[in-house]
């Protein structure tokens, strides 16, 4: 034989993959062709691929009954647990209409949605079950509010829509947005997606306040003169920390000059809105005085200079 065992044996995972040099698979084939042993070596390593995709196939068999025995027993579960439910809902549904007619019924119906929500929803929803219950306990919340406001005779419902809806968003919403189906359909747009709903919902919820509680137009150049600074001193620091091109210093001296600016324009705004010479110039110049605010103020713009300054420099000398 030409070439010794140990080397072939060396060369028999590269041949048998594949991609091995052609004088080197013309080595082993010649090699193969005269020693059984290095054969038998071969065919050792072909059942020990099929025995792996053997194993690969049993597991894959064992993993997929598991995942079926386990939704059938949360399907038994959330429908024992609906069972539960619905036998307090039955008995106050009796015990209302034997007081003479549907009252309170409808608010503990309302109520009762809420734990099935959070309990049931889970058990019974085949995939993405984070998605679905929280968007199961958004209705029966808005249900519930809607079922309040009708039974008292309120004007509030607005009010308080608008301000669960808005909480939901800033508490959950960066989760939503990355469950499967809805991650799909934004691609690279969830955060962006996420701050353009919050923001809708914060100026309806705005609106909804002055709208039900007949308050004028002191109120909405008031709640413009902080809120709106507000709000874009938010969208200000999130396009800077996602489409600001740079490294981190650059960014946080950016995030500090944006909070400057928002001090300032706060500083200058709020007194004046609320004596109504929001345009007024000379009046923005007093209300603009050395004071606390203006310190902190002029304190952000040096802290970014700063950083910023920081920044260029440290990527000048790379």
């Amino acid at each position: 034989m030409k070439y010794n065992c140990e080397m072939i044996r060396d060369l028999l995972p590269l041949y048998y993959d594949g991609i091995c040099s052609e004088s080197s698979r013309q080595a082993v084939e010649a090699h193969l062709a005269e020693c059984p042993e290095c054969r038998g070596y071969l065919e050792m390593e072909r059942s020990g691929d099929k025995l792996e995709s053997m194993i690969a196939v049993d597991r894959d068999a064992v993993l997929s009954s598991q995942a079926r025995f386990f939704k059938r027993k949360s399907a038994v579960a959330g429908t024992i647990l609906a069972g539960i439910f619905m036998l307090p809902v039955l008995i106050c549904l009796i015990v209302n209409l034997a007081q003479g007619g549907l009252t309170w019924f409808l608010i503990v119906l309302a109520a009762m949605l809420i734990p099935v929500s959070l309990v049931v929803v889970p058990l019974l929803a085949p995939e993405n079950k984070a998605l679905l219950t929280l968007g199961a306990f958004t209705v029966s919340l808005l249900l519930l509010l809607a079922v309040c406001c009708i039974s008292a005779g309120g004007h509030w419902f607005f009010v308080a829509a608008t301000a669960s809806l808005f909480g939901l968003s800033v508490l959950f919403g960066p989760f939503a947005v990355r469950a499967k189906p809805v991650a799909a359909v934004l691609g690279n747009r969830k955060g962006l997606c996420v701050m353009a709903v919050t923001t809708v919902l914060f100026l309806a919820m705005m609106w909804c306040i002055g709208l039900s509680g007949g308050l004028g137009i002191g109120y909405y150049r008031l709640a413009a003169a902080i809120s709106l600074p507000l709000v874009s001193w938010v969208w200000a620091l999130f396009l800077i920390i996602r489409y600001l091109p740079g490294r981190g210093l650059l960014k946080t001296g950016a995030c500090f000059a944006a909070t400057g600016f928002l001090m300032l324009v706060l500083n200058l705004t709020v007194g004046l809105s609320a004596k109504g010479t929001l345009l007024n110039i000379e009046a923005m110049g007093r209300a603009f005085s050395f004071d606390l605010n203006a310190v902190w103020t002029v304190c952000c713009f040096v802290i970014g200079l700063v950083l910023a300054a920081c920044s260029l420099i440290k990527q000048n000398r790379r």
